[in-house]
Order: C-alpha cells, then sequence, then structure tokens
C-alpha cells in the first residue's frame, strides 16, 4: 500500500497546483509551482516528480496506448473515440484534439522534468543522496520517454531541455536524429543511477531505461544498439510470467516482466478503457478488435491461417495460438459472467455464475432494431430490445487485455467508466523481440535469435496443454515475417503498432483497405459452405478478394461486415501534423516552423 498512498498523496498535490492548460509548448507549465521555495525538501522533490509520471497519464477518457492503437490495422473506433477515426480515415488536421493533446500532454512533461532538473538542487542537503540521484535520472527517463513519443508521432519537433518560460523561447524544430543522441544520452546516465529492477509499481529502472534505449535505436535502425540493449535486459534475469492472460489483469502488475505500468487510484485519477473496450455487460464496446486482427493468429502449428491446410474456417477460432483467447473475447465465450452472443438476433444469453447457467437474461449485445420483441425458445420468457438499438460490438470481439473483467461484471459495485485497473507501457518480452527483430534485420542470424523468439512463443503456450510451434528457420525473409507477426499478436492493444508499421514502411498499405467485422450470424455461410479463407502477404496484409462483404446493417446476415474504408496518404501520414497552435505561437515571436509535408 505504500505506493498507492504515495502516489494518491502527490497527486492530489499535483492537481492542487494545476489551473488551466494549454497545448502551447513556450509557456509556463501551469502544472509548477513558481514559488522559489519550492523543490527545498525531499518530499517536495518526490511531488514533483508525480507530476512528471502524471502527464503519461494523458487520458481522453482512454489511457493513450489504447487511443494509438486504435489509430492503425489492429481495430475499430466506434464514435470516433479520441478522434482514432479521424486518423484511420485520412482526415486528420492540425487543429485536431487527438493531435494537440499528446503534443500538449507530452511536452507539459517535458517542461516539468525541466523545472524539476533545473531546481532539485535546491533540495540536495535535505534529500538522502542515493535517492537525490535516483529522482534525476528517473526525470532524466520521463523526459527522454516523452521525446520517444513525440519524435515517433511529428518526426523533428523542438527540443529543449531547459525550462521554457514565455513565447520568447519558441525553438525550431530539431532534427529526429540529433534529439535520439540527446535521449540515448541521457537514458545511459540514467542506467547509471536507478535501481536493476523498479523499486515500486509504476516507476522506472536502470532495466526500463535500457529497454527505453533498445526501442529507441530499434525504430531508428541502430541495430547494433537496439541487439546490445536488449540483450542487457535479457541477462537482467527477469522471468516472464507464467500465464500470458494473466499479464493483463489487475493482479497481472506486480508481475516483475512488467517494468512500466500507468497507475491509477479511484478518487484520484481513473480512466474508462475498460468501458470503451467492453461488453454491453458494463461496456460500451467502442475499442474493438477487427476481424484482420483475428485473423492474424497464428494456427497451432505455428503456421498463418492461409498456410496451414487443418484450419477450419468453418469454426475459425479453434486450434489457435492461445494469445487469441488470451487477448481477445469470441462469439460462444463466457466472458463478464455471460456467453458472449453477437448475433444480430439473440436477444437473449445465458448467465452463467460457477462455471454454470445460471439464468437466460436479456442480451444488451444484439444489434436488433427499436421495438422487436421474441419469445425465448428456450425459458419461454419475453425479451424486448426496449427501444434501443444496442449496437453491438460492430466486429463481432471485445479486448480482453486491461478490460477488467470483474468490473464490467459488476462484481466490484463500481462503474466500469472509472477503472482503476493499471495499463502496461514497458515489459520485459520486448527486449526478446527487439534482440530478435535487430539481429535479423543486420543478417546476424544464429541460435539466440531463435532463442528469443521461441522464449516469447512458448510463454503464450505455457498451460495450453500445446506443444508450442518452436521457430527453427534461418531464413532472413522468413524470419523477418514471423517477428513482425509476433509482435504484432504479443503486443495487441499496448500501443506499439503505429510505429510499426510506420517503420516498416507498410502503413500505406495495411491502412488502404476496408476494415472488416466478423459475419453477425457466425462463420456457416464463409467459412462452411465457401470455405473462404483470407490470404496474408509477406507484409502481413489479410486480403479477402471474393469474400462476400456489405456494410453493418441491423439485422445482420452471413457476410463479412464492412465497417470502415481506411484512407492513408504515403506522402503525408507517415507523421502527424505539428499543431497548428504551435505554429502561430513561435510565429509571434518571429520564428517559422515548417508543417510536416502536405498537411
Amino acid at each position: 500500500m505504500k505506493r498507492i498512498k504515495l502516489f494518491a498523496t502527490c497527486c492530489l498535490l499535483v492537481l492542487a497546483f494545476a489551473s488551466c492548460e494549454d497545448e502551447v509548448l513556450n509557456l509556463t507549465d501551469p502544472g509548477t509551482p513558481n514559488s522559489s521555495a519550492f523543490l527545498s525538501t525531499e518530499n517536495e522533490l518526490e511531488v514533483a516528480l508525480v507530476g512528471i509520471y502524471e502527464e503519461l497519464n494523458y487520458v481522453n477518457a482512454t489511457p493513450f496506448p489504447q487511443v494509438l492503437d486504435h489509430a492503425t490495422d489492429l481495430g475499430f473506433s466506434r464514435g470516433n473515440v479520441a478522434e482514432t477515426a479521424t486518423v484511420t480515415t485520412g482526415g486528420l488536421t492540425s487543429t485536431n484534439g487527438i493531435v494537440t493533446g499528446f503534443w500538449g500532454n507530452f511536452y507539459r512533461g517535458i517542461q516539468r522534468a525541466n523545472t524539476l532538473l533545473a531546481n532539485m538542487d535546491r533540495a540536495k542537503e535535505n534529500t538522502q543522496p542515493e535517492r537525490f540521484d535516483e529522482i534525476r535520472a528517473e526525470a532524466l527517463f520521463l523526459r527522454s520517454l516523452f521525446y520517444s513519443y513525440l519524435i515517433e508521432l511529428y518526426g523533428d519537433v523542438p527540443f529543449h531541455n531547459e525550462i521554457t518560460v514565455s513565447s520568447e523561447d519558441a525553438l525550431p524544430r530539431t532534427p529526429k536524429s540529433e534529439i535520439v543522441a540527446n535521449i540515448i544520452s541521457d537514458l545511459e546516465i540514467a542506467v547509471e543511477l536507478l535501481p536493476l529492477t523498479p523499486a515500486e509499481t509504476g516507476r522506472t529502472s536502470a532495466t526500463t531505461a535500457n529497454l527505453l534505449i533498445a526501442r529507441i535505436a530499434l525504430y531508428n535502425g541502430d541495430y547494433t544498439l537496439a541487439a546490445q540493449k536488449a540483450q542487457t535486459v535479457m541477462n537482467a534475469g527477469i522471468t516472464l510470467a507464467n500465464d500470458y492472460e494473466s499479464l493483463f489483469t489487475a493482479g497481472g502488475i506486480n508481475e516483475p516482466e512488467v517494468l512500466l505500468s500507468l497507475q491509477y487510484v479511484t478518487g484520484v485519477k481513473v480512466h474508462g478503457l475498460a468501458v470503451r473496450q467492453g461488453t454491453r455487460f458494463g461496456g460500451w464496446c467502442q475499442f474493438v478488435p477487427a476481424q484482420q486482427t483475428l485473423d492474424t493468429y497464428e494456427t497451432v502449428n505455428g503456421l498463418p491461417i492461409d498456410e496451414d491446410p487443418t484450419f477450419d474456417p468453418a469454426n475459425p477460432f479453434e486450434n489457435r495460438d492461445p494469445r487469441l483467447k488470451a487477448s481477445i473475447a469470441v462469439p460462444g465465450e463466457v466472458w463478464t459472467g455471460h456467453i458472449i452472443e453477437t448475433h444480430s438476433d439473440s436477444l437473449a444469453t445465458w448467465k452463467i455464475e460457477n462455471g454454470v447457467k445460471s439464468e437466460r437474461v436479456y442480451n444488451p449485445n444484439s444489434t436488433n432494431p427499436a421495438g422487436v420483441t421474441i419469445v425465448d425458445p428456450i425459458s419461454g420468457n419475453e425479451f424486448s430490445s426496449g427501444g434501443a438499438n444496442r449496437f453491438v460490438s460492430f466486429t463481432g470481439y471485445f479486448w480482453k487485455k486491461f478490460s477488467d473483467e470483474p468490473t464490467l461484471n459488476q462484481e466490484t459495485g463500481l462503474w466500469a467508466g472509472a477503472a482503476e485497473h493499471p495499463v502496461i507501457l514497458m515489459r520485459a518480452t520486448e527486449a526478446l523481440l527487439i534482440y530478435a527483430e535487430a539481429k535479423i534485420e543486420a543478417n546476424q542470424i544464429d541460435q539466440s535469435v531463435l532463442d528469443a523468439i521461441n522464449a516469447v512463443r512458448e510463454r503464450a503456450y505455457n498451460g495450453s496443454g500445446i506443444t508450442y510451434p518452436a521457430v527453427t528457420t534461418t531464413d532472413q525473409g522468413e524470419l523477418r515475417k514471423i517477428v513482425r507477426r509476433e509482435r504484432k499478436v504479443e503486443f495487441a492493444d499496448e500501443g506499439l503498432r503505429l510505429f510499426d508499421i510506420r517503420r516498416w514502411g507498410v502503413a500505406d498499405k495495411l491502412m488502404n483497405t476496408t476494415l472488416f467485422g466478423s459475419p453477425a450470424n457466425g462463420f456457416s455461410k464463409i467459412g462452411g459452405d465457401l470455405g473462404f479463407v483470407p490470404s496474408i502477404d509477406e507484409d502481413g496484409f489479410v486480403v479477402y478478394a471474393g469474400a462476400p462483404s456489405q456494410p453493418r446493417v441491423e439485422k445482420g446476415n452471413l457476410d463479412y461486415r464492412e465497417l470502415e474504408v481506411r484512407v492513408f496518404n504515403p506522402n503525408r501520414d507517415y507523421l502527424w501534423p505539428i499543431p497548428d497552435a504551435e505554429i502561430q505561437a513561435a510565429a509571434s515571436s518571429g520564428l517559422e516552423i515548417p508543417q510536416n509535408p502536405n498537411y
């Protein structure tokens, strides 16, 4: 409880300091006290540090990693949550909230880090020396983390490692490569000062800093450094959790594998991810997985579904990589205390208690039009849609990850829209796949590459009763496809996909297509009668050529559901635009900041 109490106390103090917000980076941070006496004690340093961590909790009712993932091919955003659909349909502008929100929050985090680093010497004599160094290192790490997101989202951005206090401090855009060199240098300092593993849940460590260096190096093509730092993380003695699915529950946050997480506390800071992702039994099913994502998971034979003759398209969820059902709730499965029925005519379903069907209940996931009433042939009860079109998860699927099933099931008595369920930002598994990818891209393929990939796959199958399909090929092209597929399924709904498809140069293919949902009434036609299996190319692009499909209708049928026509301009959309407010603020001080191309 020590960490929770400290977090809550510090967050309340931080919130007391905050009075307004502004997306423009060159204004005094409104979340920072102006008193010259502040930052004179160890406790005040802790308060200021938590204020920096707080900017990672950038939410628009939803934690930012999931916002990023639903701006990719992974999922569908019903209702344009956090303006993610604006991104996926090619309508992004320099004034959109998703553009200004990430920019403003992360630059506020940078400003807070700069304020702490510039003034913390005031408290040096009043702070334990070891803790003083750790606070400095944590601030350096967080500032680097903010910049790592900014440069991947926007490219060249203004770089400042000192306090900005007025519009006269506006800075030009700094080349991305220069920022990379600076933040890696800061992270190397942090590595020397931090403990090897997180001292408290939610805080960083030397291992986390090494993992961030590895990630930044991989993203920017320094495969030697990426492999070296990933190897350092792999040698830190961190064991992977035994059970993949449990990692993303409230209890999983204490697993050693979790190196950095977003922490929430009821009454202080909460989020709405569970309600965004959950079924109508407690949620709104707004962020949901796409059919293309379901079709990415391999069979238990370690093959894509279009390459495995044993794959049964009429029963597409059987004999698949266990991470599919660990990450995603599928029709017919028991989740949130009910059998998940997404058929458009299923106005009733079973409530499950202690593993037993206990009661036939109204199924709010049904998509029947207003006013439809049926007599349930099983219970004899009459069920009506009650004049409300419920709009089932348009894709037919739901994310389990971070969706806080007990709260959605109302076991806690809390509303899922005010969840304190933690969200993972970084975990040690990433080092294994960074190492493998870096060695593959450098064409330095040896047994250690296969061992790294197989360690991830072995854990995925742990407890399934199925021997995991070990990777044995040493062909560079095949391994490239495998490691990219591994990253997609291992980290689905964890916020890494946008940067992957950009750096691989495949976003313009994956994001110029029609996004599909499952057939509303199951796979009896597509998989059974037609025996249709989509094809998957070398870039992981799932092709549904010849498959019957149509836009979603109230009374669903047996065709794939066409959900959204995706648009991606390769001459523009590999970067987000610089916020217009930032360009205008710089212009007022006589500085011209160029916009990214074609915005």
